[in-house]
C-alpha cells in the first residue's frame, strides 16, 4: 500500500501558488525603467530559465500523481522486491531442509543412544552385576 501513496491535491496546489507567486514577483521588480544589474537579455534568459525550471517541476508533479506510470513510477522498486522475496524463500527453504537433515541425525543418534542402553552388559551397572552375581554364586 506504501507504492500505491499519491501526494494529496493540497500538495500540488500550494507548488502550484508558490511558482506563480514566483513569477508574478520577478515581473513586478523587473518592471523598473532602471535595472543597474541586468540588461534586457539577460532579463529576458532569467525569465526563461524561470519558467523552464517550473514548467520541468510541473511535468515531474504531474508524472508523481500516479506511482505505475510515467517517468518517476515504483515499477522498479517492486521488481527488486521480487528479487528479494525470492532471495529470502531461499534462505528460508534452506535452513529448514538443514533443520531436517539435523532432526534426522538426532532421531539415529537416540536410536543408537537407546539401543546401547537396552543391551545388557554394556553398562557399568550390568557389568557390576553381573561380577557380584559371578562372585556369589561360585
Amino acid at each position: 500500500s506504501a507504492l500505491q501513496f499519491t501526494y494529496p491535491m493540497m500538495h500540488y496546489v500550494l507548488l502550484a501558488l508558490l511558482a506563480s507567486s514566483i513569477c508574478i514577483v520577478f515581473l513586478m521588480e523587473t518592471n523598473q525603467e532602471l535595472l543597474i544589474f541586468l540588461s534586457a537579455i539577460q532579463l529576458k534568459i532569467l525569465w526563461g530559465m524561470l519558467i523552464g525550471t517550473f514548467s520541468a517541476l510541473g511535468v515531474v508533479n504531474y508524472d508523481m500523481v500516479d506511482p505505475f506510470r510515467g517517468r518517476y513510477n515504483v515499477a522498479v522498486s517492486v521488481d527488486q522486491f521480487y528479487t528479494i522475496r525470492e532471495s529470502i524463500r531461499a534462505t528460508i527453504h534452506m535452513e529448514q531442509e538443514q533443520i531436517r537433515r539435523d532432526k534426522i541425525k538426532a532421531d539415529d543418534l537416540a536410536k543408537k543412544i537407546n539401543s546401547t542402553k537396552k543391551e545388557p552388559g554394556n553398562t557399568d551397572k550390568d557389568k557390576i552385576a553381573e561380577r557380584i552375581n559371578a562372585n556369589g554364586e561360585t
